[in-house]
């Protein structure tokens, strides 16, 4: 059974992708973004054996064969960190972990006047700063290769596809009119909010930018009815999760991932 968050990152490639059950197994799919690992992957119901491996990697090959652009391979499932002994085969087979955890409230702390106004944007009228700011946040798509700006390029589209859809809303944060920050909001089945891509722009980090966005955001949509519990998921060794945790968010169970890389950059 699938985790809570990733009950919302399979209802978020169903709104522009595929997910189909094979055996047993969850196949998710985002064909207009075959670089997108975490979007193209095999989802197990339990961690796998490490002999079973070999034959789950040779399943994902045979799987997304007809996807040449997805060259990684991506095996994902919920629950505790990946168990020793299966990490270590896992990297004999030229896999790594690529894994994060939970984080959730259902209450959420405001935060004083920081001289940050957070509020809805417009995705079309503010796309060129939206981007921007995208692209700023990420070091490797500054100086990335052609398959990686593809795959950056494919998220923006799901974030633009979701808006229009009606599905999320997308904020920004300012400072003296100008946007430095911006997340978007998922209405989620089971009446959650899935907080995507929360992002500060470089020059405006510490200045309380990302807690008043999400604050305010995740404050608006409990007020609202509008979800009853926030989600998001994080890096447990980032500096984001204290911010979040003092906001109100607890950790939860982990999202665990074993990938063998690809064409693509270490970000995706």
């Amino acid at each position: 059974m699938p985790g809570i968050l990733t009950e919302t990152d399979l209802h978020l490639v169903r709104l522009h992708g595929r997910v189909e059950e094979i055996d047993g197994i969850t196949v998710v799919r985002v064909p207009d973004n075959p670089g997108y690992r975490w979007g193209n992957c095999l989802y197990l119901p339990a961690p796998p054996a490490p002999d079973e491996l070999v034959g789950l990697i040779q399943l994902a090959r045979t799987v997304f064969a007809d996807q040449p652009g997805s060259t990684h391979v991506m095996l994902r499932w919920d629950g505790d960190p990946v168990p020793t002994e299966l990490a270590e085969h896992a990297e004999t087979l030229g896999m790594r972990i690529d894994s994060g955890q939970v984080m959730r409230t259902s209450t959420l702390d405001s935060v004083r006047d920081s001289g940050v106004e957070v509020r809805p944007i417009d995705m079309e009228l503010n796309w060129a700063d939206i981007v921007a700011i995208n692209i700023a946040c990420d070091p490797e798509e500054i100086g990335g290769v052609p398959d990686y700006i593809a795959f950056k390029e494919g998220l923006r589209r799901a974030w633009q596809a979701w808006v229009q859809s009606g599905d999320a809303v997308w904020w920004g944060a300012f400072i003296d009119d100008r946007l430095v920050g911006q997340a978007g909001m998922v209405h989620c089945p089971g009446n959650r909010g899935r907080y995507q891509s929360i992002e500060t722009h470089p020059e405006f980090r510490r200045r309380g930018v990302c807690t008043s966005l999400v604050s305010v955001m995740g404050n608006l949509a409990l007020q609202e009815s509008w979800c009853d519990t926030l989600l998001l998921g994080v890096d447990p060794k980032g500096i984001a999760v204290h911010i979040y945790g003092s906001l109100g968010f607890t950790l939860g169970s982990w999202q665990n991932g074993l990938v063998i890389k690809g064409h693509l950059g270490a970000s995706c």
